[in-house]
């Protein structure tokens, strides 16, 4: 925080900064803030006298109330001292009696406001932007390996907070507000980042005893809860769940639905009877904030609103394929001991549909490309934008450029010229590369050249909505000029589009089809464009 003059002028000072803040966030005026006395003017003349009050500023609902005892009026007490005005010398003891009272009611008279001697949201966030001070938190046996502390920070105005850990403890800062906006931090005494911070929740074995600084940010004004553990971690053993189960704390579950959470990236989460797991494997989303959790990369959100579960990355062991399998540990939130670990063990399929309800991949299976970009396109580009479709796709397995011999190489017999090829797979789409002259780009230049799609996560489907999984009836009654044919690599192929001289092609392969008549078959994949052993 800024260091800032202490005085009860100064308080108005903030308070007018703060109220024209939040006018410039909300687009309306700048509202008038009162001085730091009400002012009377009084106009005289032979016959009359006109006066003129300005109104008290109205408070929102109280965040405390005398008789209370919490960490909410113990941050009060202590941001009250801090500003070392005339209001009081308070004992910072959580407890809200009539002493505290008494200095709510001479800074809502400082402030202008309605006196009522039971601070809002605004005025702690005033008293705030006026500390400069830091806090340190100490955590005893008395306190069960927990501290809990409230705050509020702002755009430039972070809360550094001091604790002493020792070697081998696991600390961890977990924070709370109404939808999210807040990050932690921690570094050394001498400035070295300690674990990976910047959002919510921050976990970290320590390396060697000491002071550690703890720094809670925001890019808005936030009012916020911040709960510190420290201890020690030995957990048994966490046993791997059932294919489509969830293992929480020993509690299984069924897997009923699984989504993806867009607001983050490698978000993923499966819905049961009793609630919904995310997991995150990169940045946390928006999924589990938007319904009361505190975005860990591990949580478990009952769905009667009972205290749910949070992990730490540290402690998350998780692989993604087709499927999101791993093992954990979770601490039950809000538990009176919550340094004691619990398993979590899950195994669930990778979905692709968006967990909002938007859309799912604008890819479509065409003749001239995959809808977004076409044959002939420069393979990085036509890569990169296949990639940004794909929202919650694995990473690309790619082969690189091959140097190959046009008539014997991995990928089968190429055109002749031929002498590069490359293949990217993305998930349950392989995208093909060559240097050999096409419809689509002359010889010697790399291009975008071919395509398969195959049974996996994302739902790939032709312009007439037919794909893997559909039937061969289905794909020719959606394609009425399609033609039907022994399939090139076996099976029955469906050839919707095959033009004489011309590379693009497009045709769904049918591999357990036993002839053309067996139109109950089943499509295994789609194939676009011209590659090798393909004549």
């Amino acid at each position: 925080m800024a260091r800032f003059p202490h005085s009860r002028g100064f308080l108005a000072v903030a308070a007018s900064a703060f109220a024209f803040m939040a006018a410039c966030t909300s687009g309306e005026a700048e509202p008038t803030i009162p001085p730091t006395t009400v002012p009377v003017t009084t106009t005289s003349t032979t016959s009359s006298t006109t006066t003129t009050t300005t109104p008290l500023i109205a408070n929102g609902p109280p965040i405390a109330v005398e008789g209370d005892r919490n960490e909410t009026v113990e941050a009060l007490q202590f941001l009250i001292n801090c500003n070392e005005n005339e209001y009081a010398s308070l004992t910072v003891d959580g407890a809200f009696g009539p002493a505290s009272f008494a200095a709510v009611e001479a800074v809502q008279t400082d402030l202008g406001r309605e006196v009522t001697g039971a601070p809002d949201e605004e005025t702690f966030a005033i008293l705030a932007r006026a500390c400069s001070d830091d806090r340190r938190v100490s955590i005893d046996d008395a306190d069960e390996g927990r501290e809990t502390v409230v705050g509020n920070v702002a755009d430039g105005d972070a809360d550094i907070y001091f604790i002493r850990a020792g070697e081998g403890e696991r600390m961890s800062v977990v924070l709370s507000t109404e939808a999210g906006g807040a990050a932690v931090n921690v570094r050394t005494a001498d400035g070295g980042a300690v674990g990976s911070g910047g959002s919510g929740v921050w976990s970290a074995d320590i390396a060697s005893t000491g002071d550690y600084v703890v720094e809670v940010s925001g890019l808005a004004p936030v009012t916020y809860v911040a709960t510190f553990t420290l201890g020690t971690i030995d957990p048994d053993d966490v046993e791997a769940a059932d294919d489509g189960m969830i293992v929480v704390d020993g509690l299984e579950s069924t897997v009923s639905a699984s989504c993806l959470d867009t607001g983050g990236d490698g978000s993923y989460v499966a819905e049961t009877a009793l609630g919904h797991l995310a997991v995150t494997t990169g940045t946390v989303g928006n999924f589990a904030l938007d319904r009361g959790g505190v975005g860990a990369p591990v949580e478990f959100l009952f769905r009667d609103g009972s205290p749910g579960y949070i992990g730490f990355a540290i402690d998350l062991d998780v692989e993604v394929g087709e499927q999101v399998v791993g093992t954990g540990i979770v601490f039950l939130r809000g538990a009176d001991n919550a340094l004691e670990p619990l398993g979590v063990a899950f195994e669930f399929d990778r979905a692709v549909t968006p967990c909002d309800g938007s859309g799912g991949t604008s890819v479509v299976l065409a003749a001239n490309g995959l809808g977004i970009v076409d044959f002939g396109a420069d393979p990085d580009e036509a890569i990169e934008v296949v990639r940004s479709a794909l929202t919650g796709a694995s990473p690309s397995v790619d082969s690189d450029w091959v140097t190959i011999d046009n008539l014997s190489n991995e990928f089968g017999v190429c055109r002749e010229g031929t002498t590069e090829v490359r293949s990217v797979q993305i998930d349950n789409l392989t995208m093909f590369f060559t240097n050999g002259g096409t419809s689509f780009s002359a010889e010697g230049t790399r291009h975008f050249a071919g395509y398969t799609a195959d049974d996996g996560v994302f739902p790939f489907k032709t312009n007439r909505a037919v794909g893997v999984g559909d039937t061969l009836e289905q794909v020719a009654a959606a394609h009425p000029d399609a033609g039907v044919a022994a399939g090139l690599t076996g099976g029955i192929d469906v050839y919707i589009s095959s033009p004489p001289g011309n590379d693009s092609w497009l045709r769904a392969t049918a591999d357990d089809a036993s002839s053309v008549t067996d139109i109950t078959a089943t499509i295994t994949s789609v194939s676009g464009g011209r590659f090798c052993d393909e004549s």
